[in-house]
């Protein structure tokens, strides 16, 4: 345990696939023995495809490039979590049914595990770590202004035995839960907190050096079979393991919909500011400002918001000049876009207009924007002008297009 004492052993037990499709992405790594060491093949999918059967030419790739064959594969590393729904079903499918298949055993770890073990790997090689038993709450985005937070406890083993590269027995403490921005905004300077960048930010040389593995991408996949070498969880039969869902639903239920649908408008208020802000940061290099925000709902703008299975992930903002609506903010998640979700805004804003003696609708939109441009075109707007020097870019300012679409009651 924190230690490859035998590596033999672990020789013997090898090779192990892990799947990892926890997010957009997915990815794949085989740990093997070539001449009595260790080896770790590894191969990232950009585009993760939503059904299993679309990772199985990767599998069979790697496996076939590493070992030979996939039916020599012994044992199947799963990170369970936690992710998206369709995004855990792939791995844990895809892993169950291998295993079932080839009468393998499979260990389960989590995210918050994987990015303790990377805190801690860091912070031990820097000797800055002065506890033999300490609690880290990982915090990991969700997205849409919600964050996955796990309590991971980590205690040192054999503490007074000298060259072990990695002392530490892992393990997540109690079910994680999901929060909102707001709720863990002031988590910032708590100690042993950790707010997880990119796998990539940290150092893993000295674990690479010290198995003598010579890895050329780092994935969350290669993280996991490192963390198996390291820390060496029990291996369990595959019906034992289970996915980690943190959110308790993926949709609304059919009772629910009798009373909020799955995709509607409400309006905004102050409280929302930080998600909003999050969203808009993410759709636009020069977005608003919370005080933009602010600005526009103090001044009693028209500020509405587009809801999907209870989550927001879209907004609009307008104002009425004598009969004219001037749309002034109109965006859709970036995680959100190209699903139809801007049409459909798009056409309950201007139904929404013909309700206040609204005669015409103008907007400006970056020349470069060429889907918003047809967005609008598809709903009747026309160019009808443009503004020099309208919107900031990193070098200059680039023009805006002004665009008109005349509402006929």
């Amino acid at each position: 345990m924190g230690e490859i004492r035998d590596i033999n052993k672990i020789l013997d037990s090898l090779p192990w696939l892990c799947i990892e499709s926890i997010g957009k992405n997915a990815s794949l790594a085989v740990v093997f023995e070539k001449n009595d060491q260790l080896q770790i093949k590894t191969e990232n999918i950009e585009s993760r495809a939503e059904h299993t059967d679309s990772l199985v030419p990767f599998v069979e790739k790697i496996s076939e490039t590493s070992v030979g064959k996939l039916q020599k594969i012994r044992k199947f590393v799963l990170i369970n979590g936690p992710g998206s729904f369709t995004g855990l079903r792939v791995a844990n499918s895809m892993i169950h049914g291998l295993a079932f298949g080839l009468g393998g055993k499979v260990v389960s770890v989590s995210l918050f595990e994987l990015f303790a073990f990377a805190w801690l790997i860091k912070k031990s090689r820097s000797k800055s770590i002065k506890s033999d038993s300490l609690h880290l709450n990982i915090v990991l985005n969700s997205r849409l202004g919600e964050y996955f937070c796990g309590l991971v406890k980590c205690e040192q083993t054999d503490k007074h035995k000298t060259g072990k590269f990695f002392p530490w027995w892992i393990d997540l403490k109690e079910p994680p839960t999901v929060k909102t921005s707001d709720e863990v905004s002031s988590w910032k300077s708590r100690e042993h907190t950790i707010f997880c960048p990119k796998l990539t930010d940290f150092c893993w040389s000295g674990a690479f050096d010290y198995l003598n593995l010579n890895v050329n991408k780092v994935s969350f996949s290669v993280i996991a079979v490192l963390y198996q070498l390291m820390v060496t969880k029990k291996w369990h039969e595959p019906g034992e393991v289970f996915p980690l869902y943190v959110k308790n639903k993926v949709a609304q239920s059919s009772l629910e919909r009798r009373f909020e649908p799955p995709l509607h408008i409400r309006g905004l208020s102050i409280r929302d500011i930080s998600l909003l802000k999050q969203i808009e940061d993410q759709a636009y290099e020069f977005g608003w400002s919370e005080g933009n925000f602010l600005d526009a709902l103090n001044e009693d703008y028209v500020a509405k918001a587009l809801i999907n299975n209870s989550v927001m992930v879209g907004y609009y903002f307008w104002q009425k000049v004598l009969n004219e609506c001037h749309l002034l903010n109109f965006t859709i998640a970036s995680e959100r876009q190209r699903k139809g979700l801007g049409n459909w805004m798009l056409s309950q804003l201007i139904e929404s207009v013909k309700t206040r003696s609204i005669e015409a609708i103008y907007l400006e939109v970056r020349p470069s924007n060429d889907t918003a441009i047809s967005l609008y075109a598809k709903f009747g707007f026309s160019i009808i002008g443009r503004r020099k020097n309208y919107y900031p870019e990193k070098e200059g300012r680039e023009d805006a297009l002004v665009m008109k679409r005349r509402i006929l009651n």
